[in-house]
């Protein structure tokens, strides 16, 4: 037999103490404790992850872990057209399919997929055989499958696909049908040796595992496809259709089934893992059993989006990851609570999660109040108090060098400026002339800010600050808004979400600012005013919704995509961090009247290596 140096070209090392800096995989003996050990042991668990913005089931899915794909599918209120862009960390709003539809199926990548065959929304026109193409923002129709019908399933990529089987509503039977598609033609080729629906797919057009397990019995049973002819494969452990499986990270050698089941009386939580070889059951489960969609990178990493679990159609999302290191999924965690509870606060934006800032606002009386606090990443902490009472302005700097600005106090807006240094408030420039304001909002530092999003009008002006005074520029936002969100720099800027008063109310506008002009981005997934938010304008991010909504959103440069939900929901609120450590505090959570001191931390996913650990013979 082989020794450990010949199959790894290292020998092991003799150590009185286990090493502090050991690599996942190295081993070593323990010479005080008396053990062979070794770093890192394999973790598989399953994690939740940010959940859709509409619960969907049954729904199209294709591409990979880090850049997924789900359009359509039967939502809480009907058939839908949406699409749903899978980052990795949330999901991003894409372009509608032309047709609203369930049990359709799809293939390819995010910006190469494929959606074909289904179920359209009239309940009389039975099923489809239409193919749409995706090019990453916009479906077009493209040339008909051979065989009309539902809950079909697919694999490979749009110039090298196949599908597979399904449910034929015109003659209430199941399928056996294969075709493949070149990226215009479908083509009839070598049918399955059994009829399959609802089947779970791995791999290409060439070498592809389907488990045929669908009609009309649930089952186990497995075939491989290599282009041409079919034959048997090893089964599954468990009986299961629907099951969250393939994208092009799903291999005919790698990969993973989660969820799924027959349709009564209910579905599984369970995972397999498959090696080319054969199955094997993971110790990891689904916290909410289901059947539904979902892709997979390898036997190591999967994810099941949305589904239906007996009783509701859901928008719960769940990744697995089988690794040496702990995974901890991203979150929003309760901090310290503010000492005075308030709505329309002012924050030092550009501030961090463990040293934040956070003055004045609104707590009943119209005169507002000036009192000021600092965070230090667990409690608050009163500090000196600003010369002035105001309420719903802006805000930027960090917390030793921050600004506060504009605002309101009866009866009228104001156009003060103060400037914190650590310890003492000073009157810093006054606003310019008919830039008095409210319902503003900042970003940068102390010696370059920037400020927009304000009133009167609303206003679609932007100011710039250079540490003594403020300068009208001729930037000015394609959309005035009110009370939105802004991120960034004075010379790389993110304006996000306000309100319009009138038509349309809260907006889902966004735009991007270089220093001397705003440029329209993709729209926000959640529209809302005066929320808390952070970052750059490559990385940011939005806590809450309005009226008082808890879903949340981040910016990654080029789209808004969800992120987990915060616990308390509010408006009118402080925010400041990045986005993988932000931070929001106070606001309204009973528009107008109810407000809260709740501080709430974001922590991005982390990584980390998993625990030594003896090993040992049996």
């Amino acid at each position: 037999m082989a020794g450990y140096n010949e199959i790894k070209g290292l020998r092991v090392k003799y150590l009185s103490a286990d090493p502090s800096n050991a690599e996942n995989g190295q081993v070593w003996y323990n010479s005080t404790s008396g053990n062979l050990r070794v770093q890192g042991i394999g973790i598989e668990a399953f994690s939740s992850a940010t959940p859709l913005p509409v619960a969907k089931s049954t729904h199209h899915r294709a591409g990979t872990m880090t850049a997924g794909l789900f359009c359509a599918g039967n939502s809480p209120t009907g058939f839908t057209t949406s699409t749903e862009e899978w980052n990795g960390l949330g999901f991003s709003q894409g372009g509608a399919i032309g047709t609203a539809l369930y049990s359709n199926t799809g293939f390819g990548t995010q910006t190469a997929g494929v959606s074909a065959a289904g179920r359209p929304t009239n309940p009389t026109s039975g099923d489809t055989a239409a193919t749409f193409e995706y090019d990453g923002s916009t479906w077009t129709s493209a040339n008909a499958a051979n065989t009309a019908a539902r809950t079909r399933q697919s694999f490979g990529i749009l110039t090298a696909g196949a599908m597979v089987g399904g449910y034929r509503q015109a003659t209430a039977t199941y399928t056996n049908a294969t075709e493949e598609y070149d990226g215009t033609n479908w083509t009839t080729v070598t049918a399955m040796p059994v009829n399959a629906s609802s089947a779970n797919c791995m791999g290409t057009q060439t070498a592809a595992i389907v488990t045929a397990s669908g009609a009309p019995t649930v089952n186990t049973n497995v075939i491989a496809y290599d282009g041409t002819n079919w034959t048997s494969s090893p089964s599954m452990n468990i009986a299961r259709i629907r099951s969250a499986a393939g994208g092009t990270g799903a291999t005919n050698t790698a990969g993973l089934l989660i969820g799924g089941g027959p349709y009564s009386p209910t579905a599984t939580a369970t995972a397999e893992k498959w090696d080319g070889t054969s199955f094997s059951n993971s110790p990891a489960s689904l916290t909410t059993a289901r059947y539904g969609a979902g892709i997979s990178d390898g036997s190591t990493n999967g994810i099941m989006v949305g589904g239906y679990q007996g009783t509701a159609i859901q928008s719960v999302v769940e990744e697995f990851n089988s690794s040496t290191n702990t995974i901890t999924a991203a979150a929003w965690a309760s901090g310290g609570n503010m000492n005075t509870a308030r709505r329309g606060i002012f924050s030092a934006k550009n501030a961090t999660q463990n040293a934040a800032l956070g003055a004045m606002g609104y707590t009943g009386s119209s005169q507002g109040v000036n009192n000021a606090e600092e965070y230090d990443g667990s409690s608050w902490t009163n500090v000196s108090t600003v010369p002035s009472t105001r309420y719903f302005g802006g805000g930027f700097g960090i917390q030793t060098a921050g600004v506060v600005y504009g605002g309101y106090r009866a009866p009228s807006q104001r156009d003060t400026t103060d400037e914190w240094d650590g310890s003492s408030w000073s009157t810093g420039g006054t606003l310019p002339s008919g830039q008095s304001n409210f319902a503003a909002d900042g970003c940068g530092i102390l010696t370059a800010g920037l400020s927009t999003l304000g009133m009167p009008g609303p206003a679609p002006s932007t100011i710039h600050y250079d540490g003594s005074s403020w300068t009208s520029v001729p930037g000015t936002l394609n959309s005035p808004r009110t009370s939105g969100s802004s991120f960034g720099t004075q010379t790389a800027a993110i304006a996000a979400t306000g309100n319009v008063p009138g038509s349309p109310g809260n907006t889902l506008t966004s735009e991007s600012y270089n220093g001397t002009a705003w440029t329209a981005t993709s729209n926000a997934i959640y529209a809302g005013y005066g929320q808390g938010s952070g970052g750059t304008q490559t990385a940011g991010f939005i806590g809450g919704t309005n009226p008082n909504g808890t879903t949340s959103q981040g910016w990654d440069g080029s789209s808004w995509f969800t992120i987990p939900s915060i616990s308390t929901g509010r408006s009118e609120s402080g925010g400041a961090g990045t986005q993988t450590a932000g931070i929001i505090f106070s606001g309204a959570t009973t528009n107008p009247t109810t407000y809260t001191a709740a501080t709430e931390e974001f922590t991005g996913e982390t990584s980390v290596a998993g625990p030594a650990s003896n090993i040992t013979t049996s």
